[in-house]
């Protein structure tokens, strides 16, 4: 259940910077005075047959792809504050294109305010360098959009009212995302202050009702002649249900989403919007994960006033014993752009298997495919990645 702010920071910092500021699960390093350290590096050996995502004749290479990570915490008991760090250096090695660099940081400072009551502060900051890396954000964006340049950065304050165990919650954040593309049209350049509200109520056992309002007020940069305006405010209401078991986790939110947009051309948007979650371990070593949702997704390209992007997902986790474990995932969208004739059909899958080498240090191997039908045939293409690396930890 939902029972503090923390939880609130996470799910921004999440959608701000998704896995890629994730640093690998070790004991961190203790470094006295309440401060805690916990470095870590990855590396890929990647081939990918169509880096450029060309509907025919791709351009395929090997791909080095270095990511060392950094986390600090400090606690100084009704204060922690916590900062990551982490970069994603690679090297095609045979196609020509040029390297890239890319740049996560994020910290909260994280407030104990008594017994029921929570303040936390955040900020996070981007710069992509390079529009095809998808290890950047693996999220429901980046399987619509090709990546671009930009530099992006948030801020938030959350605030949470509720005691640990209690029946009821109430949280509220208060935020804002900049988004500034580099070598693009200033359009696509956006501001979006943002309020949520969430409500939780323990209704009995390990069940809880849910409820949650958004608003997100969208302002691009002065647009260029040709095209439209589409400033526009975007409010949510969901309302649902989470329960906890032993062995199931389960939540369902369901409600409406709605656009209002600031010039007369374009129509507003009214549509249901949804998220499902399920996670269910019928063993200790094995859990399978289940998600649906329903949203509308800004336009980066300016081809359309919005994407109304619905997805699926299922995934499998494994360990087969102390040291291997499998992943296995399949994941399904499709991404109307109102306003075009555009619909793209998305079908992504892969699996990777770990090997745990030493205490410090996991190998990993495996394969994913991207394939996107589409009805124009330049948003058409399949994308196949296979890779080998490691993880390491202090």
């Amino acid at each position: 259940m939902l029972s503090n702010t923390r939880s609130l920071a996470t799910c921004i910092l999440a959608t701000a910077l998704s896995a890629y500021c994730v640093v690998t699960s070790a004991d961190p390093i203790k470094l006295g005075s309440g401060l805690l350290l916990t470095p870590a590096v990855g590396m890929d050996l990647r081939y990918d047959d169509n880096i450029n995502n060309a509907p025919e004749d791709g351009i395929d290479s090997f791909l080095l792809l270095t990511t060392p990570r950094v986390g600090l915490e400090y606690d100084r008991g009704a204060i922690v504050y916590s900062m990551e760090y982490a970069l994603s250096h690679g090297n095609y090695l045979n196609s020509g294109r040029s390297s890239f660099t890319d740049h996560a940081l994020s910290g909260t400072a994280d407030w104990d305010l008594g017994r029921r009551h929570n303040l936390t502060f955040g900020a996070a900051y981007l710069s992509i360098n390079d529009e095809f890396n998808d290890q950047v954000v693996d999220d429901l964006e980046s399987l619509i959009f090709e990546r671009d340049r930009y530099r992006q950065s948030d801020l938030f304050v959350s605030y949470g009212f509720g005691a640990e165990g209690a029946r009821g919650f109430l949280g509220v954040t208060l935020g804002t995302s900049n988004r500034d593309y580099r070598e693009e049209i200033v359009a696509r350049d956006r501001r979006t202050p943002f309020i949520s509200g969430t409500f939780s109520a323990n209704i009995g056992g390990n069940t809880a009702l849910l409820a949650n309002l958004e608003g997100r007020r969208i302002r691009y940069d002065t647009p260029a002649a040709d095209i439209l305006d589409r400033d526009n405010d975007e409010a949510t209401l969901m309302v649902g249900i989470e329960r906890e078991t032993e062995k199931i986790t389960a939540t369902l939110l369901g409600g409406m989403v709605k656009k209002s947009y600031t010039d007369s051309a374009i129509s507003d948007y009214r549509r249901p919007r949804w998220q499902a979650a399920l996670t269910w371990s019928p063993l200790e070593t094995s859990e399978l994960i289940l998600t649906a949702e329903r949203r509308p997704i800004d336009s980066a390209a300016g081809i359309a006033n919005f994407v109304d992007a619905t997805s699926g997902s299922v995934a499998w986790r494994h360990s087969w014993n102390e040291k291997v474990e499998s992943d296995l995932f399949f994941r399904y969208t499709k991404a109307d752009f109102t306003g075009t004739e555009l619909t793209e059909n998305i079908r992504r899958w892969g699996t990777t298997l770990r090997y745990q080498f030493r205490p410090w240090m996991d190998l990993r191997t495996g394969i994913s495919t991207l394939n996107q039908g589409a009805t124009s045939q330049l948003f058409s293409y399949q994308r196949n990645q296979v890779f080998i690396g490691f993880d390491a930890s202090y």
